[in-house]
């Protein structure tokens, strides 16, 4: 009767009831649920607290290393070519910045910090003092690899971050200041350890390349005296042969482009002795020499210019001169740059000055990089009200499943599965 009452009342003023939304269904249910929702966000958020208040405090330093300025010096020797021939335009400078990056990461590196700074307190524990040298060794270079992260961007800068932790359960500011002092130290370690690397292998590649060329002078000083002996005895035969101003300066380059291709062919040799034939480097040294070696090729035909003569067109008398005029301004040339540059081998072999410089070094961290606790606790919040939320919805799909006659099958089928699996097997008789 108060029912129908209530209808007609409704019904008299012209609305009609409508049933419960799908959202406001949702939303009284966790209403409903919202003190078992709010405890397991209190309880998440107290554990998340008291988990990052427990974590060791971890600092970083960083040092961010300038591009390396000196080139490559499997290109020396080619450079010191292309300013005299005019072949500029073929070399392409490379920088050493993956080299560098490379000789961080080496276990040399990681050694020489090991002795010069003392890692071996800190990263070793008690019980690898038992240990022998090299265990300890492998331990520290491996506890080196995953506190450094070493970088290098597009341009050549190098970023070496450094990072260390208090240990666990600590709440002492002394050991927060020990870490602090630590990290700047090793940070700027790496980029001291580096130069000093740097610079002893640059000093023996030097001195080696400088016997290299020191060889390769000496096997010049012979070639340049038999041409020369050669020429004085045309000369003394022949009396005086003339050549005309331009086959004289066709020659003169000529010559130079053969002091070229001989200079190709002893770096290319050089670069043998370190690669292997199909390294990029190689492959390009040797497309130069091809290249220098087509250049040559034009200018003896005459093909170079199309006022030019090619040497076979020469009269006889004159092409023999040209030739041994040829060979003794090829083996100066050839002679003359093997000088430059074994004393400029010798002189960087001796030298001490920086190879790296550093654009900002390692200063004591004021702010720790981790655990940031009030970010964490601030995520805690909404991730643990969504895990109670689903937490809720699938209790009540679990409990409304059970009523639900079409999930029978399902749940029968279920506890026939757990219940097998708890069934202890049977013992043979």
């Amino acid at each position: 009767m108060q029912h129908d009452a209530l209808h007609n009342s409704a019904a008299t003023n012209g609305a009609t009831l409508q049933p419960p939304t799908l959202l406001r269904h949702y939303l009284e249910i966790l209403l409903e649920n919202r003190g078992f929702i709010g405890q397991i966000v209190l309880a998440a958020t107290l554990v998340v607290a008291l988990v990052v208040f427990l974590l060791p405090k971890t600092y970083s330093a960083k040092v961010v290393l300038m591009p390396p300025e000196d080139p490559s010096k499997q290109n020396l020797l080619l450079q010191a070519v292309a300013g005299s021939s005019g072949l500029s335009g073929l070399i392409g400078g490379s920088t050493t910045t993956d080299v560098l990056v490379e000789i961080l990461k080496s276990r040399t590196v990681a050694d020489s910090l090991s002795v010069a700074l003392g890692l071996a307190e800190f990263l070793l524990d008690a019980d690898d003092a038992h240990k022998n040298q090299r265990e300890q060794q492998e331990k520290i270079a491996i506890a080196l690899s995953d506190a450094t992260r070493i970088t290098s961007s597009k341009q050549g800068f190098i970023t070496i971050e450094v990072r260390l932790s208090t240990p666990a359960f600590s709440f002492s500011q002394a050991d927060e200041d020990s870490v602090k002092h630590r990290v700047v130290r090793l940070a700027n370690g790496y980029a001291d350890m580096l130069d000093r690397t740097n610079r002893r292998l640059a000093n023996l590649k030097s001195l080696y390349n400088a016997r290299y060329f020191s060889e390769q002078m000496q096997q010049a000083k012979r070639d340049l005296d038999s041409a020369y002996s050669n020429l004085e005895r045309f000369q003394t035969s022949h009396k005086a042969v003339a050549i005309s101003e331009q086959m004289k300066l066709q020659l003169e380059a000529a010559s130079k482009l053969k002091a070229s291709m001989i200079a190709e062919e002893i770096n290319l040799d050089l670069l043998l002795r370190d690669r292997q034939p199909n390294d990029m480097t190689v492959i390009e040294s040797r497309n130069r020499l091809n290249e220098v070696r087509s250049k040559y090729n034009e200018v003896a035909l005459g093909k170079s210019d199309k006022f030019a003569m090619g040497f076979e067109q020469m009269p006889a008398l004159a092409r023999e001169y040209a030739n041994y005029y040829r060979e003794v301004r090829i083996h100066e040339e050839v002679y003359a740059l093997l000088k430059q540059l074994y004393f400029k081998e010798r002189v960087q072999g001796y030298r001490d000055t920086p190879t790296v410089v550093v654009l900002d070094d390692a200063r004591l961290p004021i702010q720790r990089t981790s655990p940031k606790r009030l970010t964490t606790m601030l995520l805690s919040v909404p991730i643990s009200f969504l895990a109670a939320v689903s937490l809720v919805f699938f209790m009540r799909f679990l409990r409304r499943s059970r009523q639900d006659e079409s999930y029978q099958r399902l749940w029968t089928l279920l506890n026939q599965t757990f219940s097998f699996a708890r069934k202890p097997p049977k013992t043979p008789a």
